[in-house]
């Protein structure tokens, strides 16, 4: 019989899919509301109504990637851009 696996490193793939793709989603919606071109009530809205969606499209490449390597960088790079822009909103008015 073969015993091939759908894909490998299964463990990475949970953590990376039910952690990483949880505290992404959640740092991507305030750093949303940083370049989004509508109004206040709008820029709140949207990241809110998106977070759905944000959160299953990563759960989901964190399976689909065919190298594990990948959704955890691009994970990672979302969360520090997103991370740097609220920063960056937060710190904007101070000086």
């Amino acid at each position: 019989m073969n015993n091939k696996k759908t894909f490998n490193a299964t463990r990475r793939r949970h953590f990376l899919a039910c952690v990483l793709a949880l505290i992404t989603a959640v740092i991507i919606i305030p750093g949303m509301t940083t370049y989004l071109p509508f109004g206040m009530n709008e820029q709140i809205l949207l990241p809110i109504l998106l977070f759905p969606i944000i959160w299953t499209a990563l759960f989901i490449y964190a399976y689909l990637a065919q190298k594990v390597w990948q959704p955890f960088v691009v994970m990672l790079f979302l969360c520090a851009s997103h991370g740097l822009m609220s920063f960056w909103a937060l710190t904007q008015g101070q000086g």
